[in-house]
């Protein structure tokens, strides 16, 4: 039996790319760790440790997850959205624990950015790859497309965020690898690697299941609908997963749940009696006293940054209709994952980001409407293509989510990572298709947005990784 591990080992004619990506991989990495490194190694108990990184972190909207899992086991993800993440990490705290005896500091910065950096280097591989063997480009131009990818901004900041985001992109690019080689080969995708890669693509984010799905409705066509593939493949993997997440949330995240709450409705009860207080001193007070207490009585009134739901019940509740999709689609969606913002830059939307931030020069949109344009020459070229139509499906699939129905569209940007592969995916096509001095006029349009955006995000991001954590 073939070893299943084998996909993960490099071919001859990567190396010398995949070093020169370790190499920036790494460095980011070191840079993330050098600036977090005395706010979050010392040792502390859970709680403390789980406050301190969850204030110290601020890295656009992303969340330190991985970090507190590895630092101390705790069930933090939400089960519903990945209910394999924190199991799977959870060998790594094991880790944690014994190193930290070793050393006396909290090693989990470390394990972590170990973590981030073998998914983003894999993530660089399984591009590379399925440039070269299923789109079938050139090694020079496979390498130039994948420096254009890690130049996307927010491919540079999942290298090193501890989020799931990493995860997620990596996972991916391993089933549309997988996919594209079976196509290739004119082979279906059996039911039990259907099985496997929906239950850890699901697993890790659980909107991935769509994507897996139609991995294999595009590799398999009508033999998809066996209803042998559909009960294993699918149907108890799914299943199996659903168990398993009520399991996972009764027994660990419920108790968590309940004290949080518990601790919310005693801080609101105490924050209603206080105000209680206020009102009746306010009302015994004479003028000159009102006049003093009168600030102090006002409410902070705060504008929401959330556009106006579906419905107000259920998943729709996180629905927005009514936040800009003009002004989302320049800044938000085709904007800042590709290029940041100098403006609040990598700030959280829920803390001091507006909405919308414009790009100081007229340079940033000149490279918004290059990639563009490439991007939609490459679907041009490559519009017959079955493999391209499955990366374009997850994209409609991604578009349709948070731009039509406004899942996380205030925040588009941070999503990015689940469809920003597809870019150069789709690029490929052009240059595949094209020839003479339009390939090399491609070849020049597309190093030189890659050194714009290598250049621009480049300086922002290592002058905020040197810059040391307040």
């Amino acid at each position: 039996m073939r070893n299943p591990f084998a996909i993960f080992t490099l071919k001859p004619g990567e190396r010398v790319p995949a070093v020169a990506a370790a190499v920036v991989i790494v460095a980011l990495n070191a840079l993330f760790v050098s600036k977090m490194y005395g706010a979050l190694t010392p040792l502390c108990p859970p709680d403390e440790m789980q406050r301190l990184m969850l204030s110290r972190f601020r890295v656009s909207g992303y969340d330190p997850l991985t970090l507190i899992t590895i630092s101390s086991w705790i069930d933090i993800y939400n089960v519903q959205r990945h209910p394999l993440l924190a199991f799977l990490i959870s060998p790594l705290s094991l880790l944690n624990s014994g190193l930290a005896e070793l050393t006396g500091i909290n090693c989990a910065l470390f394990i972590t950015a170990a973590l981030m950096s073998a998914c983003a280097f894999y993530s660089f591989v399984f591009l590379r790859r399925t440039l070269c063997e299923v789109i079938g480009l050139g090694a020079a131009d496979a390498n130039l497309l994948s420096a254009l990818f890690f130049s996307f901004a927010y491919v540079m900041v999942i290298c090193f965020a501890p989020d799931h985001f990493g995860f997620s992109q990596c996972m991916l690019l391993i089933v549309l690898y997988v996919a594209g080689m079976r196509m290739k080969k004119r082979k279906l995708v059996p039911t039990w690697q259907m099985a496997v890669l929906f239950v850890f693509s699901t697993g890790i984010t659980t909107t991935n299941c769509v994507k897996a799905v139609l991995m294999q409705l595009f590799v398999n066509g009508r033999r998809f609908f066996r209803p042998r593939n559909l009960m294993l493949g699918i149907a108890v993997p799914a299943v199996a997963l659903w168990m398993f997440c009520k399991f996972e949330y009764d027994v660990f995240v419920a108790p968590i749940d309940k004290a949080r709450h518990e601790a919310r409705l005693k801080r609101q009860a105490e924050q209603k009696a206080k105000e209680e207080r206020q009102k009746k001193l306010y009302a015994e007070a004479d003028s000159a006293t009102r006049a003093k207490m009168a600030p102090r009585m006002r409410k902070k009134r705060t504008v929401s940054k959330m556009g106006r739901p579906i419905s107000n019940d259920g998943m729709m509740r996180w629905s927005d209709i009514t936040t800009d999709r003009g002004e989302t689609f320049v800044e938000n969606l085709w904007g800042e994952p590709l290029q940041f913002h100098r403006r609040h830059f990598l700030e959280d939307m829920y803390r001091s980001r507006p909405v919308f931030v414009r790009y100081d020069l007229a340079a940033n949109y000149i490279a918004e409407a290059v990639a563009l344009l490439l991007f939609v020459a490459g679907i041009v070229c490559g519009i017959r293509s079955r493999f391209l139509w499955l990366a374009l499906s997850w994209f409609g699939f991604d578009m349709a989510l948070h731009l039509g129905l406004g899942f996380g569209i205030n925040e588009i940007y941070i999503m990015s990572p689940h469809w920003l592969f597809i870019v150069p995916v789709a690029v490929a096509f052009a240059f595949r298709r094209a020839c003479g001095w339009r390939l090399a006029a491609l070849r020049a349009a597309t190093g030189c947005l890659a050194a714009w955006l290598w250049a621009h995000n480049g300086w922002l991001l290592a002058s905020h990784l040197l810059t040391p954590a307040a």
